[in-house]
């Protein structure tokens, strides 16, 4: 029996070796059927019974790799910091199932030697002068294994002891300097402070925050030098900067490249540069920014060609314009739309005026609608724009199909591209047919006109869209006022979301969602004006505005159909999502875990956080050329009978009746 054993042992233990011949061998060898194995190329040794016996492999063997990577001594700055600027790479945990996977990871004594190099200098231009770092390796589980330590003793750092700012500038812009504000933010945000480690590393960010600050003061082409007097004995060092404004400068002269079918004057009125206007850096960045976001051109720059050092500024604007027709086409695909298409054809120069004129048909299973827009860019001045958007809908929900018809005015103002405002108004006539419960009786249809004020607002602190920071949408609806209108209402809401990054694949997204509806008779409202929530971008694990109230449908039977929902006059939606990206399996790949909650209540006296119904799951995420690619498998935490479709203790819904599957392709239009 032990010697079965002993035979099992050895079998696995070459199978995993990936040397199946050499299993197989052994076995035979045992039963006395053969007494010699013949060599192929690579030996190995294996023991039973006492006995030692060669085995050969026909396989080259495998590579050095690396497996793990520490580091000791590195108070100052953690592991994570440490192994982007070195080329030695371990697999982490996920890349470790891959075992199939066997390229990539090398061991390299040489990389080696240029990683302690990297990391002595980089502890170097941090202020520690000292800093020895070393590396020991040894092997890991596997021969070809290699686990590598970089000893690391930073010793202590140079701090500075002093710092001297001289002038090159005579007393009255000296005392007009430093007298400013803004410079003297400039010497608190200035990370080379007395007591600081003295980091060569921070000398370009001293150097770009005193010019930044010099070229807004009006001051077009300061210098700025730094040296550093190092005692390394006494661990410190001596600071001096010398600073040279230079004139103060003011607008002259502007040249224009690129222009095709609008003036220079024109390009000019847009980024609201006028010869006379004192120079500032900001001035040169709002330019560039309001001429690159009119839709009419696809690059610009705004800059200082090299010129003499002088009171007064030549500036040179360069753009390329866009074609001056195009046809847009995009589509996607979701679990709630089934099919989502767009159709837009845009003029960007209609009439040679700079004005925009668009058509756009957009489309699905839910909403269909079709909409001209006629853009005026410059209104007020260069930050603000007025748009004229004729439209026709259809919303096709199921509890309500509505058809819609009007108009839409807006004054947008783009202060800057993460601060918006909006200021619209909309008039519209709506036919509404709102399905009965009894299917004995005919839907009704009702016939009205909303005539309303729309607020709403935008601030992020990166880029729309972009996902990082804070994210704040308020909006604000107000209908009938000064008697306009059949409907008399307002409806407040606010989003806000927040992004906060663990490292470069790990992100947290928060965001809540509330709104308000204000009106003397909520129940005699229209079924489009309420609030809902639940779906896809919602409350995952719930269907499309299942969360909340609902009303029980019947067939011409009179049998339990299904539930509806009515919607409400007070929302709350948050939703909590850890997302991680899997690069290492596919590009552009990850996967997400998620958290939601939410609930409408039909009166907001009746709001309470514990009627919050809850949604939790996973999803997977791809980065696709046509578009992200969405998948969410979400389940209902707290669902009531109506969640679950149950009707006078009868299940309707079945046994997936708590799952939810929520499926994108595509931007939402």
């Amino acid at each position: 029996m032990k010697q079965y054993i002993t035979y099992f042992t050895l079998i696995t233990k070459f199978i995993f070796r990936r040397s199946l011949f050499a299993a197989v061998a052994v076995i035979l060898l045992h039963a006395g059927q053969y007494e010699q194995v013949y060599a192929f190329e690579a030996t190995g040794t294996a023991e039973s019974n006492g006995s030692e016996y060669e085995l050969y492999q026909d396989k080259v063997p495998p590579r050095p790799s690396v497996r793990k990577v520490r580091f000791e001594g590195n108070d100052t700055y953690p592991a994570m910091v440490l192994q982007e600027i070195i080329a030695t790479e371990a697999p982490g945990f996920f890349r470790k199932l891959l075992f199939w996977k066997k390229e990539g990871f090398e061991y390299a004594e040489n990389e080696l030697r240029r990683d302690v190099i990297r990391i002595r200098n980089f502890y170097n231009r941090r202020g520690f002068l000292d800093a020895r770092v070393q590396y020991d390796v040894y092997t890991g589980r596997k021969p070809h294994f290699r686990n590598v330590i970089f000893l690391i003793t930073e010793n202590e750092p140079i701090r500075i002891d002093s710092i001297h700012i001289r002038f090159r500038a005579d007393d009255e812009t000296v005392e007009s300097i430093t007298s400013d504000r803004s410079y003297n933010r400039a010497l608190r945000q200035n990370p080379l402070r007395e007591g600081n480690r003295y980091e060569l590393i921070r000398f370009p960010d001293v150097e770009n925050l005193f010019l930044d600050t010099f070229r807004n003061l009006g001051y077009a082409f300061p210098k700025i030098s730094m040296q550093g007097e190092v005692d390394s004995l006494a661990r410190s060092a001596v600071l001096n900067i010398e600073l040279d404004p230079g004139p103060k400068s003011y607008f002259d002269t502007f040249e224009v490249e690129g222009a095709e079918t609008v003036s220079e004057d024109y390009i000019l009125r847009e980024s609201d540069l006028r010869p006379g206007d004192m120079f500032t850096q900001r001035k040169l960045i709002n330019a560039r920014r309001e001429v690159f976001g009119h839709h009419l051109f696809r690059f610009a720059t705004v800059g200082l060609p090299e010129q003499p050092r002088d009171s007064t500024v030549h500036v040179l604007i360069r753009v390329r314009e866009f074609p001056l027709r195009s046809i847009e086409l995009r589509g996607g695909l979701g679990s709630e739309e089934i099919v989502r298409g767009l159709v837009s054809w845009t003029h960007r120069n209609p009439f040679a005026t700079a004005h925009r004129f668009s058509v756009t048909l957009r489309g699905s299973f839910i909403e269909q609608r079709a909409n001209m827009e006629y853009l005026f860019p410059y209104v007020i001045n260069t930050y603000g724009s007025f748009s004229v958007s004729p439209f026709a809908q259809r919303l096709n929900e199921t509890s309500f199909l509505l058809q819609k018809g009007g108009v839409n005015n807006s004054y947008i103002y783009q202060y800057r591209q993460n601060l918006v405002g909006t200021i619209g108004y909309e008039y519209s006539q709506n036919k509404l047919i709102t399905r009965n419960t009894d299917a004995a009786l005919p839907d009704s249809t009702q016939f009205f006109n909303v005539s309303s004020l729309q607020l709403s607002g935008f601030y992020s602190q990166s880029f729309i869209d972009q996902g990082q920071g804070w994210a704040i949408r308020p909006n604000a609806e107000i209908s009938g006022f000064f008697g306009t209108g059949t409907l008399q209402f307002e409806k407040l809401s606010l989003d806000v979301r927040r992004f906060i990054n663990f490292s470069r694949r790990t992100q947290l997204a928060l965001r809540i969602d509330s709104g308000i509806l204000f009106a003397r008779e909520i129940d005699q409202l229209p079924a489009n004006i309420l609030l809902y929530t639940g779906g896809s971008n919602s409350v995952r694990g719930y269907g499309r505005n299942q969360v909340g109230p609902k009303r029980a449908v019947f067939n011409s039977a009179g049998d339990f159909e299904t539930y509806l929902p009515v919607g409400g006059s007070s929302r709350i939606t948050f939703n909590t999502e850890l997302r991680q990206e899997l690069g290492f399996l596919m590009r552009g790949f990850g996967m997400v875990v998620f958290l939601d909650g939410g609930q409408v209540w039909s009166d907001y006296d009746d709001t309470r956080l514990h009627d919050l119904k809850f949604g939790a799951g996973a999803g997977l995420r791809y980065r696709s050329p046509i578009g992200p690619i969405r998948l969410d498998f979400g389940y209902k935490l707290n669902p009531d009978d109506e969640d679950l479709q149950i009707y006078d203790g009868v299940e309707y819904g079945g046994r997936l009746a708590r799952w939810g599957i929520h499926f994108s392709i595509g931007q939402a239009f």
